[in-house]
């Protein structure tokens, strides 16, 4: 797409026909920012849903450039753990699930870290990335390869040379954080387990429709029409070109209910005769919700009402207050845990998570460099296939933000900021600090 057909598109949207600031600027990129496949800003004000934009194309069919609606549903990526937090602490609310038992318990079969064979691992340590499991190279296994547990037997495939325990001192569960998605392919598992349905239809049932949400983990119950791709940018080397065309990442063509449907002649009958607790990780829990950002603020906002939304309970006020308080924080020495996220330590990313709760990320605005607007921001920060996301409010006054960018033209790395986070995640967040205070 070229340059002249990107600001055509922008021009004809209807989403676009309120003022907006400088949103519209980023679509073109910046001389500090790169090009923007599409946009979705939603903005909260005292716990009250004030104003939704939406910018770009959803789909390319063609040489015809679907635009972005505020209703399209995008895959969000890692915000998904917190929508996933929200459904284990509605079993924790329903004395289905206690937060500090062993884990073993639930999944009927027994998760222990080889190299601390005499400390459990727990939910909640499942929940705030201290359990002492690691990704490697694979955190989760496609249809028809396998169960979840294999990664944890010694005589699997998936074993890996025991790549997904944490070893060495002070690694135990429970005291040092690592993020790692595996973490919530173990959580989905537990939630099926304990409620025994599968993981996609608890979700749906539990947490999303009690919420009057239409995202769902699994996109083949979304109409296609609804769903939006993401994008990036690259030849057919994968190499970044920002001089090339879009190239769609996940979602342009036919939905993918689940990791390895390519294998699943009909998908629809295996979903019917899945075995429950059996493999969550198809799922996935940890990065595979498709939601718009209105969605990410309608949940946000049920936090900040201590469980409530529409006049409907979702979660005990207890609960809320657990999942939104530090459950880690790095320590003075940085010796208790890696600060840089999924990236490698060292780099530009230090610093992306320093305090954390129940699959709740705390940012401190000033340690990113913020100098006005609220000291803490709480929510949750996502990126996978060339989308960025972030889902974040002031639990003080209720002022919030969720942002969801499909794509950008060029390496968001390429365009360093003040912060651990991206220039255009940075950008964002000042044109909704400098609205709003």
């Amino acid at each position: 797409m070229n340059q002249k057909s990107l600001l055509l598109l922008i021009a004809v949207i209807p989403a676009l026909a309120c003022a907006d600031g400088s949103l519209s600027d980023f679509m073109r990129g910046t001389d500090t920012t790169p090009e923007l496949s599409g946009l979705q800003v939603s903005v909260m004000e005292g716990g009250e849903i004030t104003t939704t934009y939406a910018h770009g194309f959803a789909q390319i069919t063609g040489s015809t450039y679907q635009p972005l609606r505020n209703d399209h549903k995008l895959r969000v990526a890692s915000i998904s753990k917190l929508i996933v937090a929200i459904g284990i602490m509605k079993l924790v609310d329903a004395d289905a699930l206690n937060l500090d038992r062993d884990v073993s318990d639930y999944l009927s079969w027994e998760l222990r870290n080889p190299n601390y064979p005499q400390e459990i691992i727990t939910v909640r340590q499942l929940l705030s990335h201290t359990s002492s499991l690691r990704d490697g190279d694979r955190y989760f296994i496609a249809y028809g390869e396998g169960k979840l547990r294999d990664f944890f037997i010694p005589s699997s495939n998936f074993w890996d040379a025991g790549v997904h325990f944490a070893s060495g001192v002070n690694k135990a569960p429970g005291h040092y954080f690592v993020y790692s998605n595996l973490n919530f392919g173990v959580l989905g598992e537990v939630i099926e387990r304990v409620s025994g349905r599968r993981f996609d239809l608890y979700m749906e049932e539990a947490v999303l429709a009690p919420m009057s949400l239409t995202a769902r983990f699994n996109p083949c119950e979304i109409p296609k029409s609804a769903l939006a791709a993401t994008f990036r940018k690259h030849q057919g080397d994968e190499q970044w070109a920002p001089e090339g065309n879009w190239a769609p990442q996940v979602d342009a063509g036919l939905p993918i209910c689940f990791y390895g449907i390519e294998n699943a002649e009909q998908p629809h009958e295996f979903l019917a005769s899945y075995e429950i607790g059996s493999n969550a990780s198809l799922f996935s829990p940890q990065g595979g919700l498709r939601a718009s950002a209105d969605d990410l603020l309608l949940a946000l906002q049920m936090l900040y009402n201590g469980g409530v939304i529409n006049q409907t309970r979702i979660l005990s006020e207890a609960s809320v207050a657990e999942m939104l308080e530090s459950e880690w924080m790095l320590n003075s020495q940085g010796s208790n845990g890696l600060s840089a996220g999924e990236a490698e330590p060292g780099g530009p990313t230090d610093g992306l998570m320093t305090s954390y709760g129940l699959s709740v990320h705390r940012i401190n605005l000033r340690e990113y460099g913020f100098d006005f607007g609220p000291e803490i921001l709480v929510g949750h920060l996502g990126e996978a296939y060339g989308l960025l996301s972030h889902a974040l409010f002031d639990p003080e006054t209720g002022d919030g933000i969720a942002t969801i960018i499909s794509g950008t033209g060029d390496d968001p790395s390429k365009f360093p900021g003040h912060s651990p986070l991206y220039r255009i995640e940075e950008e964002i967040l000042r044109w909704w600090l400098i609205n709003n205070y």
